[in-house]
């Protein structure tokens, strides 16, 4: 009896073994794959979170743009902007200070007009213009003066909010996915040899 319970347990030896690796390596192989996906969600949980040294700030992108115009721009990489931005200004620029100075000019000729020193004279070109005239054009002058000032601020303003907005939409993503995109096939030969057009157009929209 004792010799048969032997042979049969000699038998049953290998399986038994076999058995037990397949376990130990079935159980490493879960303990594995669990801390694998606890190593994978904490990477994506990290990519997702916000970086402190990646935030893009608005309030810095304004007060560079209100301290010098057109660093906002550079701060928010849209330096296509800023020879817009310095046109504008100096546009403005030429423009109150060719006004202002032709307004100087005629409330000059004004004043000499109209004083009572017999000896002083405005340049020759005014001197027989009426004084209604020369006190519209100086009016004339001074208004278009006040308007390029109020542009020069316009654009300075502008400039402000611009690289503000920008700053706020600097990492808004508005590309479509690619998933979302349509494709349409155009063929310009309806006949098909073995479902394969001969010639044909495709684009994406």
């Amino acid at each position: 009896m004792n010799k048969w319970v032997l042979i049969t347990f000699l038998a049953l030896l290998p399986i038994l073994s076999s058995a037990q690796s397949f376990n130990n390596s079935s159980e490493f192989s879960i303990f594995s794959t669990e801390i694998l996906s606890k190593l994978i969600a904490q990477k994506a949980l990290k990519d997702s979170a916000p970086s402190t040294d990646k935030v893009h700030s608005p309030h810095r992108a304004t007060v560079y743009s209100a301290i010098l115009p057109g660093l906002g721009q550079a701060y928010n990489k849209k330096y296509w902007k800023i020879p817009l931005i310095y046109a504008g200004l100096g546009t403005t620029a030429f423009f109150i200070i060719k006004n202002r100075d032709s307004m100087l000019i005629y409330q000059n000729a004004l004043k000499l007009l109209l004083d009572t020193d017999t000896t002083s004279f405005p340049l020759a070109y005014l001197r027989n213009q009426p004084i209604t005239q020369l006190r519209a054009q100086r009016n004339q002058y001074r208004t278009n003066r006040d308007y390029s000032i109020i542009g020069f601020a316009g654009i300075y303003l502008l400039n402000i909010v611009d690289a503000a907005i920008d700053a706020h939409f600097y990492n808004f993503n508005i590309d479509k996915p690619l998933a979302l995109q349509k494709t349409r096939h155009i063929y310009f030969a309806s006949s098909r040899v073995q479902n394969i057009p001969a010639l044909g157009l495709a684009y994406r929209f």
